[in-house]
């Protein structure tokens, strides 16, 4: 099936990938404000991280209009490295706040480029071991849907079938092409989806809309709770991704977080 089928130029891949660029160009700008404490950058760190998954989901887009579905996935696999990175600093930093020193120097030299972060596979055991988010990861970890998702990205990466290979000439007639593409949106949106949840449990401030800070602003007592309410950004993500794709995990965020999610 070559690129120019309508069927591939409509496929609603396309839309989606626009929304979640622009969904993380507005994060990107909301955290901006933040400190990240024990580090000694000025600009949040997550600023980038976001900025630069939106760059990786804006790739994806470029090379699905080409037809290479085999170099998105490796794209999907940077999109999935950098969700675990995101969790992992900044439950570190939090996990180890107040430490004798004020920077935290396993995250501090990562950021000034002196030393690596560890493994994807040990900052991901780290995660699934915090006691912070052990109610989610029980939930994450019923079935292997986020193992497969990795297994897919890698056997993509390694070219582990000659099919996977030509998937990345989009004037090859393929006829399992378009289902490659479904099965490569819900994994898409399965890593935004736990982008999402990770998010909501180790920074919830991160998901808080600007009005507590603009009543203050205009010299006006905040409404009551306020400091809890959802950007409006945020809660659309939920309700077209999160609930659609995780209701489960929605369900327990709603349930442990002090956030206001409808």
């Amino acid at each position: 099936m070559q690129t120019s089928d309508e069927m591939y130029k409509k496929h609603s891949i396309h839309s989606d990938l626009k929304y979640y660029a622009k969904f993380y160009e507005m994060l990107s700008d909301s955290v901006m404000s933040y400190v990240n404490v024990g580090t000694s950058t000025i600009m949040n760190m997550d600023t980038y991280v976001f900025m630069s998954i939106k760059c990786t989901i804006e790739s994806i887009a470029l090379v699905l209009q080409d037809g290479k579905v085999n170099d998105a996935y490796a794209l999907l696999r940077k999109y999935n490295d950098a969700v675990i990175i995101n969790a992992y600093t900044n439950s570190y930093l939090q996990d180890n706040a107040g430490r004798d020193g004020y920077y935290i120097e396993e995250i501090n030299s990562w950021l000034k480029g002196c030393k690596p972060l560890p493994r994807i596979q040990k900052m991901d055991k780290y995660l699934v071991s915090s006691n912070r988010i052990s109610d989610l990861s029980k939930l994450l970890s019923i079935d292997s849907r986020y193992e497969l998702i990795r297994d897919r990205c890698n056997d993509n990466v390694h070219y582990n079938s000659f099919s996977l290979l030509v998937m990345n000439e989009g004037q090859v007639y393929m006829q399992e092409r378009i289902k490659v593409i479904s099965q490569l949106q819900q994994d898409i949106k399965e890593i935004f989806a736990l982008n999402l949840s990770y998010m909501f449990i180790i920074s919830p401030h991160y998901m808080c809309s600007s009005d507590y800070i603009d009543f203050l602003e205009c010299g006006m007592e905040p409404p009551h709770g306020s400091q809890d309410w959802v950007a409006d950004f945020i809660q659309e993500a939920i309700d077209i991704v999160l609930k659609s794709t995780r209701y489960d995990v929605y369900s327990l965020l709603k349930e442990k977080t002090s956030m206001h999610i409808s």
